[in-house]
C-alpha cells in the first residue's frame, strides 16, 4: 500500500507541476502535494487518495497564486 500511495503522490505532483509550471516553483508544488497527502492520509478511503489529493492540492495551489502578487513578465526588446 505504501508503494501505491507513493506512486499516487508522484503522479499528482507531475500533473500539477505541469499545470502550474512558470507560475509557482516546483519545490513549492511538491511541498503542497506532500503536505496535502499527510492531511488526507487518515481522513479518506485509500482508493480515493488520487482524486482527493489532486483536487485539494490544486485548490491550495490556486489559493497561493491568488495571494501572491503577479510577477511581471519581461520580454526582451527586439534589436
Amino acid at each position: 500500500m505504501i508503494t501505491r500511495s507513493h506512486d499516487v503522490v508522484d503522479e499528482v505532483g507531475v500533473w500539477l507541476a505541469g499545470e502550474f509550471a512558470g507560475r509557482l516553483p516546483a519545490a513549492e508544488i511538491d511541498h503542497v502535494v506532500r503536505a496535502t497527502r499527510i492531511d488526507l492520509e487518515s481522513s479518506i478511503a485509500p482508493e480515493e487518495l488520487g482524486e482527493m489529493l489532486h483536487r485539494l492540492s490544486r485548490a491550495r495551489l490556486q489559493r497561493i497564486l491568488q495571494l501572491t502578487p503577479a510577477t511581471k513578465l519581461r520580454i526582451p526588446r527586439a534589436r
